[in-house]
């Protein structure tokens, strides 16, 4: 299981070594939400051993993305968030 790093998403979103602890912070959060939203007695390896592993590390992405550039919409994370999110619940589900 390969889970995206800060590193990686420092160097997509080209942003400054500096940012680290906080991108981590983020990854941190984007895991923890997206195993909680999908079931919340599993465990992270669970989740991406039950679904698609590029989609679950899309997701981080597109949550850490959101998160650290204030787009949050009011209603919550971008139609591009959902989607995967909504995904990887349909794939866990039909895992089981």
């Amino acid at each position: 299981m390969a889970i995206v790093t800060s590193d990686v998403i420092i160097n997509e979103l080209h942003l400054d070594v500096s940012e680290k602890a906080q991108i981590e912070s983020l990854i941190n959060f984007a895991q923890d939400y997206i195993v909680s939203t999908t079931d919340k007695s599993a465990t992270l390896e669970e989740v991406v051993a039950k679904t698609n592993e590029n989609i679950f590390n899309q997701a981080i992405r597109s949550i850490v993305s959101s998160l650290y550039f204030g787009n949050v919409e009011q209603s919550g994370f971008g139609i591009q968030s959902m989607v995967l999110l909504n995904s990887i619940r349909n794939m866990y589900k039909g895992g089981e």
